[in-house]
């Protein structure tokens, strides 16, 4: 049986009284659940008693039998069940101390523990810095580095310079290159397809001249195709062989750079 099941009970019990008395019976024992609280709800009711029980104690209240029940500010109360209400209302509250202290204990545990963790974290901390403090350099030598560097700085920038100069020299020479053997073998190509027209045209009034014009075209034919070959190999071979030099090349200046550093 439930809170509300029993007061309903109560209620139809309680029909054949005043509905005045009745309406403060009734608000007696809601207000009885509501400070035992709702978990505390079936204890309650095997506090009180059966619907019947308790209906007939207030009726005993209201025929003024001071040994089963009185009228009390609230409403009507049993001596008897005040006294079962009042131990049930006494065990809950040692029981919310206990568990307010349990608490409170595992708080103060508990900070206890952040407190000193913080201790050993500061602390390791602490230990760290001064270990990185011993480890690293002394002051003086560091401003020796500092003011070394500023005073070789022109010389390494010059030296830089005139390495980067260099190569982007060598560079642009190898692109002339590349461009000049391109452009002689289009002039090649293009000289023997004039020669060997001219000498195919001449071979009708002087054959041996055109003889020799088509000889020429041909030999500046075979000229161009081998500036194709050099061509064809500069960039196949030579270009990308020039590209992991100047690579090689940027990583021992670089390496160098990062030794006078450390």
């Amino acid at each position: 049986m439930g809170r509300w099941e029993f007061m309903r009970k109560l209620e139809e019990l309680l029909s054949d009284i005043s509905p005045s008395e009745r309406e403060e019976a009734l608000q007696y024992y809601n207000d009885y659940f509501n400070d035992a609280g709702r978990e505390n709800e079936k204890e309650v009711i095997q506090a009180l008693g059966s619907p019947e029980e308790v209906a007939e104690i207030v009726r005993s209240g209201l025929m003024d039998d001071p040994d089963k029940g009185e009228f009390t500010e609230n409403g009507f109360a049993s001596q008897q069940k005040a006294a079962r209400q009042n131990e049930i209302i006494q065990s809950e509250k040692v029981e919310g101390s206990r568990e307010a202290g349990q608490e409170e204990e595992q708080g103060t545990c508990r900070g206890s523990q952040n407190r000193a963790a913080q201790n050993t974290g500061s602390f390791a901390e602490g230990e760290t810095e001064g270990g990185k403090e011993k480890d690293g350099l002394p002051t003086w030598a560091i401003v020796l580095i500092v003011i070394a560097c500023v005073v070789l700085s022109p010389a390494i920038f010059g030296i830089g310079g005139g390495a980067l100069g260099v190569l982007v020299g060598i560079i642009a020479g190898i692109f002339g290159i590349v461009i000049g053997i391109a452009a002689a073998m289009v002039a090649l190509y293009a000289v023997a397809a004039g020669l060997v027209v001219f000498g195919i045209a001449a071979l009708f009034e002087t054959p041996l001249i055109g003889i020799g014009l088509i000889g020429g075209g041909l030999l500046c034919a075979g000229l161009g195709v081998l500036f194709m070959i050099l061509t064809v190999l500069i960039f196949r071979e030579g270009i990308p062989a020039l590209i992991r030099g100047c690579r090689a090349l940027w990583k021992k200046i670089t390496g160098k750079k990062e030794e006078c550093r450390a």
